[in-house]
């Protein structure tokens, strides 16, 4: 089996090895310190459009160009990264390209991406927005679905960069998770992830799935980036609360949203079983 990726920042392990106490008033604190981008229409579009746009099929992300894949060696381009499955934002190549451009390697400016389904889980909401307007992606676990995902394959220096920018995230390894690639022939041995530190929202006691992320067999109810903010606006500020009064407050005041929501949306949250992943050794 693929061992995990070699993480030696010493501020990103102590990150990465916060307990459940610890890390809520340690994201606070590194969430203070961001800018905070004026509050606009375009601004609120963005949001709205998570986890946005990314080719329908696999890629190769080379020199901030979209390429394809036929003329890719997999085998020896996998050979010494890490398959990290991504089910949100770092599927769109903007914001790979937001995150690598700027590596003195170019080895760590490359990423393959490599598209299919993720078999027994769906991709649900966070408990709360984040600052720019947005709900985003927690995988939950879901028997018989299979939802679109994709496979980035990194550089250990790459999956640092994803953990420190993953605030509310756990890097773990999914136990006998399987990933179907859309017509590759490449056997994936291990399965990385982001899990949620806080679990996927459940409404009236059901979980939610982002309709952005298209899934078979899908059980759960489907919602739009709009209507789960009109949800999480009624509950956290009362009936009346529109999806743009949400998102302007999570741009000025995010804080405030988090205070809000959490104590009512986090108890009921619906977290991975316990058996079917493993946290990254803290050791």
């Amino acid at each position: 089996m693929r061992e995990w990726p070699p993480i030696h920042n010493p501020d990103i392990r102590a990150w990465m090895a916060l307990g459940d106490d610890e890390w809520l008033p340690a994201l606070r604190a590194r969430a203070a310190a961001f800018e905070k981008p004026p509050f606009t229409e375009a601004a609120y579009q963005f949001g709205l459009a998570y986890p946005w746009d990314r080719p329908a099929g696999s890629y190769l992300l080379r020199d901030g160009e979209v390429r394809p894949i036929a003329d890719v060696d997999l085998e020896a381009f996998t050979a010494n990264r890490h398959p990290l499955v991504t089910f949100g934002a770092n599927g769109a190549p903007h914001r790979l390209i937001e995150r690598f451009a700027g590596f003195a390697e170019p080895t760590d400016r490359d990423v393959l991406v490599l598209t299919g389904h993720l078999h027994d889980f769906d991709v649900g909401a966070n408990v709360v927005p984040v600052p720019y307007g947005a709900v985003p992606a927690v995988l939950f676990h879901c028997p018989g679905a299979a939802v679109r995902a994709a496979v980035l394959w990194l550089t250990p220096l790459q999956v640092e960069t994803l953990v420190f920018a993953e605030l509310g995230y756990r890097l773990g390894r999914l136990d006998r998770a399987r990933f179907e690639i859309d017509e590759v022939d490449l056997t994936i041995d291990v399965i990385f992830a982001f899990i949620g530190r806080t679990g996927a929202l459940r409404l009236d006691d059901q979980p939610v799935a982002l309709a952005a992320v298209p899934a078979r067999d899908r059980t759960a109810r489907a919602m739009t980036q709009e209507e789960l903010l009109a949800a999480l606006g009624d509950l956290a500020f009362g009936p009346g609360t529109t999806p743009r009064d949400i998102a302007r407050r999570c741009f000025e005041d995010h804080d405030s949203v988090v205070r809000a929501l959490l104590p009512l949306t986090e108890p009921t949250a619906l977290r991975l079983p316990a058996d079917s992943w493993t946290p990254f050794p803290s050791a």
